[in-house]
């Protein structure tokens, strides 16, 4: 390896300019779903979804995995669903769940506007309960995580036994702001810190996914394949 040759989380050459040409690709994707992402604007809530960048990740890892059996834990108001849903072929589900009845009922109401309620169903309830009823349903082909990251852990080691073989864990935030290693007087962070870390421990365990991997762009995004 030379000495200049640049590791995978440097981002070394991710400068402004090139930043702001990449967004100018897929400028035409920001008016997807606009009706979600004004809802969220009036609400205070759009910093917490993904962005229109990371949905056009979602729906190209969703028609990549071929799924006809997904699980998204965590709705918000249903945007990151309607990125899923458009990757996702016809016939398939979506399992989408939220227990912030607000929410519940924000994202159905996006659903149906967008006449996806034929694909995604919104399930409101803590979603270690809902996941519990869903795995009736199993196996499935992909699971989405981008709900509370202290349960993280317990939301992978589900998708490990719920997933079929091949099948896809995605989960977004990983980073937790740049504080996975954290250690220090901050209980939460302490905590955070350490549900983040065991995530990883999970996701990195060869007897549960074949292979894993993180992508290192916005709050982080890991990805597994169950064995």
């Amino acid at each position: 390896m030379t000495k200049d040759r640049t590791g995978i989380f440097s981002g070394h050459y991710l400068v402004p300019e090139l930043t702001a040409y990449l967004s100018s690709l897929s400028s035409a994707d920001e008016g997807y779903a606009s009706h979600v992402v004004e809802a969220m604007e009036k609400a205070g809530v759009r910093s917490s979804s993904v962005s229109a960048a990371e949905g056009k990740l979602l729906e190209a890892l969703a028609r990549l995995s071929q799924a006809r059996k997904a699980v998204e834990i965590g709705s918000l108001y249903g945007y990151s669903a309607h990125w899923l849903a458009r990757g996702l072929p016809d016939g398939a589900r979506l399992y989408s769940l939220e227990k912030d009845p607000a929410c519940v009922s924000a994202a159905k109401e996006g659903m149906e506007v967008s006449a996806l309620s034929r694909k995604v169903t919104v399930i409101e309830g803590p979603a270690l309960e809902s996941l519990k009823t869903l795995a009736k349903l199993g196996p499935f082909d992909l699971c989405y995580i981008d709900g509370d990251l202290l349960e993280y852990p317990a939301y992978l080691r589900w998708a490990a036994s719920n997933l079929r073989p091949g099948g896809l864990a995605l989960a977004g935030g990983v980073f937790f702001k740049g504080r996975v290693c954290y250690e220090g007087d901050d209980p939460a962070l302490n905590a955070g810190g350490r549900a983040m870390r065991e995530f990883f421990h999970v996701l990195y365990d060869s007897d549960r996914f074949v292979t894993a991997s993180v992508i290192p762009g916005g709050e982080g995004f890991a990805l597994g394949i169950k064995g």
